[in-house]
């Protein structure tokens, strides 16, 4: 009798696979501003997402404490679209654990570079300004005094991160415990140093300096046509973005299909002093 295999078991070895590997290469998606939901979405649908750009007035020495104040929220529209990884299993793959998990993580990697691709979209020269480090990549190191040129252009946000490509996040790795270590408060940026694989708005961007509210991010649930899939969410929690796995048997090619989905998008936030770019 032929060995069989709890469907089960695989979609939960596959879903912690992935979780493991998009928590850490989106993990700067929690720079901006965002709505995740669990709602389902179709491809190009919008969704309004707010960014608060003022808090209400400060008071000194105030007589009466009735006053809720107002904060200033804006909006910006985000266009969703389906972002679809399809894998095979074949049985070979999931009797052995180890070509399984390489599977998944093989896959994850490449839905993350695609939701980055879709990040840095909408990060351009027209859309931020001209670029405030035009230094070659290999050029940019803790000392080469660029970093305090992206810092100092984003001065006016609370709260700034920087994301740059991994051949400069090499340059800054910490290489002794004497190092600086590249989370909060790196180099002045409070939500600290990320990397991203792909820079696709621009030519020859490879990093930028950034405050909170520079991008919108949006996400929802893809409509599913079928009963008969195997499905599980994938929550990141750091993140609050929320993956769609599925698994079905597919009979016309004797194979055990699996998929990773997800309904995103991102648009420009506030763009006057809110992103400094790296360009070459």
């Amino acid at each position: 009798m032929p060995n069989t295999f709890d469907s089960s078991l695989v979609a939960d070895s596959i879903s912690a696979q992935t979780k493991t590997v998009l928590s850490k290469r989106l993990a700067a998606l929690s720079l901006f501003a965002s709505d995740y939901s669990s709602d389902v979405k179709k491809p190009g649908e919008t969704v309004l997402v707010g960014i608060a750009t003022a808090g209400s007035t400060t008071q000194v020495n105030p007589t009466t404490f009735n006053s809720i104040g107002g904060s200033t929220v804006g909006k910006a529209s985000v266009t969703l679209q389906h972002i679809y990884q399809p894998f095979g299993l074949s049985y070979e793959d999931m009797k052995n654990g180890h070509r399984l998990d390489r599977i998944a993580k093989v896959n994850a990697d490449a839905l993350a570079d695609k939701i980055w691709a879709l990040v840095t979209t909408p990060i351009t020269v027209a859309n931020f300004g001209a670029a405030t480090v035009t230094s070659a990549p290999n050029t940019v190191t803790p000392t080469s005094g660029d970093l305090p040129k992206l810092w100092a252009a984003v001065h006016k946000s609370a709260r700034k991160g920087l994301v740059v490509s991994p051949e400069v996040y090499s340059q800054l790795i910490p290489t002794s415990s004497q190092s600086l270590n590249l989370g909060e408060g790196a180099y002045g940026f409070e939500n600290g140093v990320h990397y991203a694989s792909a820079f696709s708005g621009e030519a020859g961007l490879y990093g930028f300096a950034c405050s909170e509210d520079a991008l919108v991010m949006a996400a929802a649930a893809p409509a599913l046509n079928s009963n008969s899939y195997e499905v599980q969410s994938i929550v990141l929690e750091q993140i609050g973005l929320t993956v769609t796995f599925t698994m079905h048997h597919d009979t016309s090619v004797r194979s055990d299909i699996a998929t990773l989905e997800v309904m995103f998008g991102a648009s420009p936030g506030l763009t006057a002093g809110t992103m400094a770019l790296m360009v070459d």
